[in-house]
């Protein structure tokens, strides 16, 4: 291990960049640009309350693969069609007073009212539920439900009887 014995006068100062060399430094640096992976965000998944409207209406359609598409782990937690068995068949279905909370960077917890107007009635019922969601790359996507859904007082819907 000797001195390897120069110094930057014996050996000569750095050369400045050319005009030439800053332009190749430029362009190699430019050709990287975008040579990632893609970025895109699903919009269905935009936001914690476009995912829960994503998973609800998937599960209304029997979608499944578009339900899982909504979970954190679709293994976790499989629909399957026909998920929504506690409901009546409904003529429409909306989600409404969205409260959120914030638990931590990129994780909420979310309460929901889902209202439906099941067929052969003009009476809208509700029920209050919610689940906790997480951010992944930019998507919102359902962990787990905070708990059971408060479900509807069960209010039978008058029907004419063939005789």
């Amino acid at each position: 291990m000797g001195d390897a014995g120069g110094t930057w006068a014996e050996f000569g100062a750095p050369d400045r960049l050319s005009r030439r060399g800053v332009l190749l430094v430029v362009l190699a640096a430019l050709s990287l640009i975008g040579q990632g992976e893609r970025f895109h965000v699903d919009p269905r998944l935009a936001s914690p309350s476009a995912t829960i409207a994503t998973y609800w209406q998937a599960l209304r359609s029997d979608d499944a693969g578009a339900a899982g598409d909504c979970l954190v782990d679709p293994r976790d937690e499989v629909p399957f069609p026909g998920m929504l068995w506690f409901l009546p068949p409904t003529r429409e279905m909306r989600l409404d007073h969205f409260r959120l909370v914030q638990v931590a960077s990129g994780r909420v917890m979310v309460s929901y009212r889902v209202c439906y107007r099941p067929v052969g009635t003009h009476l809208e019922q509700s029920f209050v539920t919610g689940s906790e969601l997480v951010r992944q790359r930019g998507e919102w996507r359902i962990a787990r439900p905070l708990g059971e859904a408060s479900m509807p007082d069960w209010r039978p819907i008058p029907r004419t009887v063939d005789i």
